[in-house]
């Protein structure tokens, strides 16, 4: 292509003399030959303005990569062309004959019958291109039934009146019926677009796409659901729309309508043009534990009216679920109801019965309460509501499309055209952020077994790379680790990942195109290296542009990744996006294009603790105007109850003024007192763990200790093995007097490390559980062995009578750790 322009452009700008004299390439096709020279220089496809580019990518190559110019080749020989020579050699043609010409009204008229070049290629490209099915499927979702199985739109169409059908083509040209029709319209293609790098899905198995023809055979639109919607179309009338949605018991149609915009302006000045001046309340809640309500209007009046609800049982009916996941939600939710404490009802446990209505309620909500007992009745209760409002959004866009299309087919001058404002400028509406691929199949198999779904394409492929390494779960050294370590790093823990997920009436549909999906489950890094930064070429966020419903899972397993991946997620999150995607703009909402997307999108942020980030991330990011709830513990007894040796332990507060100066003055008291005290005694100098939350800190005491030359070794999580190894052998038998020791690699690997007799906690770690966990190793100096093999370590090492000590340096930024402790 990049040869044929500039050969073009060189042919377009010599005479037509010369340019008579070169060669010319056949288009190569079944007797074809090129068209009529048009009265215009032709454009060069870099001359072209950025829509017309578009269009011809959209209907295919000008000149296809694999077209060799031996037209006896078989491909070839079926297949039409047009190279920009063949155009540069006509036009030059065109050329010479306007000049012999001196009839001005004949070349007037030529000029106004004849179409011109691009129009014409366009044409040619748009009948021959492989892309049918694609164009085909655009025409069918702005018609709303793209979820119709293509037998019952063949049937719909047939059965048009002519007059009909004239209206069609009016609006639409000859080419969408014909599309519709059948004509000329090759077979659906197997293959999915994938996003990110993935240009196309792999190959499925044989025995899989058998399957998926069956299912396909047998599959059609769910009728029930389809005589549903057009009774609720035939019984609805338009001009009470907006009195409907305002006075429905759903929250969705109260939340999420258009008719609620006139609202958000007041809404909008409380949470933003005011100063963020939300009107909280606290109160103690016997199983959520301590709750903090914020809301934009009268909130004691709400919180009443919230306990009068609570004496009543929720079900899915009162909540709204779609019946097609009412059906399926006992045998998913079974296994945590058996698993919940007695007291639970028949259809939710006390957790998820104190949570459903909040999140039904599209309220933004901060859960720190979270372990690993409730972790999967947590799961299975933002699954049951994404997957509800997925199915709502598609069915409310599926119902007012078929409203238009009556309209169409059945034009009434004495009535209005109706105006639905129902969808964004993307489809995708929910996205749920998860740390590590483990949980992603948890969350895609309940998302399965919810739907209902009879067939799930590229399943085979999902869980070939999400599925679990046998080598890992068999591994032997897992038999120590804590409980918490074994649940967070099961299966799978590869942490760049993205999949998008579409739901049709039959079909859930993996490694959907960003773009065409309704759910995306992804990690940080995973969105992070396609929204990419600023300055890359190549970068994409207009996916995020239409996000309802964001819900982010184990938010302290983020934090021990990379924080900043998340919040460069949730900064281009909800913008104006920079393309149209194929959008219709006459249905998108009014706040949407008003740029007020995130006052309207709930936030669920679920985490085992409260972090200064978390709380800071929930602050800055949630604008919902439907209020938010932050729900967190109080510790009564701290995880210092869990420390087994008799040791004394020393909190020591560092005064500081500003946050800004708590790293500097910790490394300076650090430096003046601590470790001169630690240098003291040659007997308390040796086997000395000092553990460092923060890389930065780390990196800043290394430097220290190398410059000053101390006996040390370090172990971070950008360590090697082999290094590890190397630095645990020689603290273990003394060679060097310290080891710095990151929380970061602890919370990755869980070593004991052996022959630690001295700790000192240059900050406290956010995990609570860290703490005693590192103390313990002090009643175990010889390691895991036995008693005689650690005898025999302290007889040869002289460290019989050694006293052991703990030491902790805080600030008072560090309150939600120090609480915790």
């Amino acid at each position: 292509m990049a040869k044929g322009g500039k050969g073009g452009k060189k042919g377009g700008g010599g005479s037509g003399k010369g340019s008579s004299k070169k060669s010319v390439g056949k288009v190569s096709g079944r007797g074809t030959t090129t068209a009529a020279a048009d009265s215009k220089a032709p454009k060069k496809f870099g001359q072209m303005s950025r829509k017309e580019r578009e269009m011809m990518e959209e209907y295919g190559e000008l000149v296809p990569q694999d077209f060799e110019e031996d037209e006896t080749d078989r491909v070839a020989s079926f297949r039409k062309v047009v190279k920009e020579s063949d155009l540069d050699y006509q036009s030059a043609l065109k050329r010479e004959r306007e000049m012999d010409s001196d009839d001005d009204l004949e070349e007037d008229e030529y000029k106004l019958d004849r179409p011109s070049v691009f129009n014409k290629l366009v044409g040619i490209l748009k009948k021959n291109s492989k892309r049918q099915d694609e164009w085909k499927k655009r025409k069918l979702e702005e018609e709303g039934l793209e979820d119709l199985e293509d037998d019952e739109v063949e049937e719909q169409v047939v059965t048009l009146t002519e007059a009909e059908r004239k209206a069609l083509i009016k609006k639409h040209g000859k080419d969408y019926l014909k599309a519709v029709d059948g004509d000329d319209v090759d077979e659906e293609s197997d293959e999915e677009d994938v996003e990110g790098e993935d240009a196309n899905m792999g190959d499925e198995e044989a025995d899989e796409n058998e399957e998926a023809d069956e299912n396909e055979e047998e599959g059609s639109a769910d009728e029930e659901d389809l005589e549903a919607i057009a009774e609720e179309q035939e019984g609805s009338d338009d001009s009470d729309e907006e009195e409907h949605y305002l006075k429905s018991k759903d929250n969705f149609d109260r939340h999420f309508s258009d008719m609620v915009t006139p609202l958000l302006a007041p809404k909008v000045a409380v949470v933003e043009l005011a100063g963020n001046k939300w009107k909280s309340i606290s109160y103690e809640d016997p199983i959520l534990k301590r709750v903090e309500r914020f809301d934009t209007d009268n909130v004691e009046g709400q919180r009443k009216e919230e306990k009068s609800k609570k004496s009543k049982k929720m079900d899915l009916e009162t909540l709204s679920v779609k019946q097609r996941i009412q059906s399926h939600w006992s045998d998913v939710n079974k296994s945590a109801l058996e698993s919940s404490s007695s007291g639970s009802s028949k259809i939710f446990t006390p957790l998820q019965q104190a949570l459903v209505e909040p999140i039904t309620e599209y309220k933004d909500i901060l859960f720190t309460n979270r372990t690993i007992q409730n972790a999967k009745e947590i799961r299975n209760l933002y699954v049951l509501h994404a997957l509800n409002h997925v199915f709502k959004t598609r069915d409310r866009i599926l119902k007012n499309s078929g409203k238009l299309q009556r309209h169409q087919q059945n034009p009434n001058p004495s009535e209005t055209v109706p105006e639905f404002r129902d969808q964004g400028f993307t489809r995708p509406k929910v996205l749920i952020i998860l740390p590590f691929k483990n949980t992603v199949v948890d969350v895609v198999e309940s998302l399965i077994a919810l739907s209902g779904s009879t067939q799930q394409d590229n399943k085979k492929r999902f869980f070939d790379e999400f599925g679990a390494d046998e080598e890992l779960e068999d591994d032997p050294r897992n038999s120590d680790r804590p409980a918490d370590f074994l649940e967070t790093f099961r299966g799978n823990i590869d942490d760049h990942f993205r999949v998008g997920i579409k739901f049709t009436r039959k079909t859930l549909k993996l490694y959907s195109d960003f773009y065409s999906a309704d759910l995306i489950l992804a990690s940080p890094l995973g969105l992070k290296t396609v929204i990419g930064a600023e300055g890359d070429k190549k970068r994409d966020f207009d996916f995020l542009s239409s996000i309802e419903v964001v819900i982010v899972d184990q938010t302290d397993d983020i934090l021990m990744q990379n924080w900043d991946h998340l919040e460069t997620v949730f900064g281009y999150m909800n913008l104006i996006p920079k393309n149209p995607h194929g959008c219709d703009f006459s249905r998108v909402r009014n706040w949407s294009l008003d740029g007020r997307s995130k006052y309207v999108r709930q936030t669920l942020l679920f985490s085992n603790y409260l972090t200064p980030e978390i709380n800071a991330l929930f602050k800055k990011y949630s604008r919902n105007v439907a209020g938010k709830l932050k729900i967190t513990q109080g510790y009564e007894h701290g995880s210092i109850v869990d420390v087994v040796p008799l040791v004394q332990q020393s909190f020591n507060r560092i005064e500081t003024r500003t946050l800004a100066q708590a790293d500097d003055n910790r490394f300076e008291y650090f430096i003046n007192q601590t470790l001169p005290q630690l240098r003291r005694s040659a007997v308390t100098q040796t086997h000395t763990m000092i553990f460092v939350p923060s890389y930065f800190d780390f990196v800043r005491l290394r430097n220290y200790f190398t410059e000053n030359k101390y006996s040390f070794a370090a172990i971070c999580e950008y360590t090697t093995n082999a290094n590890v190894s190397r630095a645990r052998s020689s603290f273990f038998h003394g060679e060097v007097s310290f080891l710095l020791y990151t929380e970061r690699f602890h919370y990755f690997r869980r070593y004991n490390i052996r022959g630690t007799f001295h700790l000192t906690f240059y900050g406290l770690p956010d995990h609570p559980q860290f703490y005693p966990e590192m103390l313990n190793l002090l009643a175990l100096p010889a390691g895991a062995g036995t008693e005689k093999s650690r005898s025999k370590h302290v007889a040869a090492t002289g460290l019989e009578d050694r006293a052991m000590s703990c030491t902790a340096l805080f600030t008072k930024y560090d309150l939600l750790k120090l609480q915790r402790i």
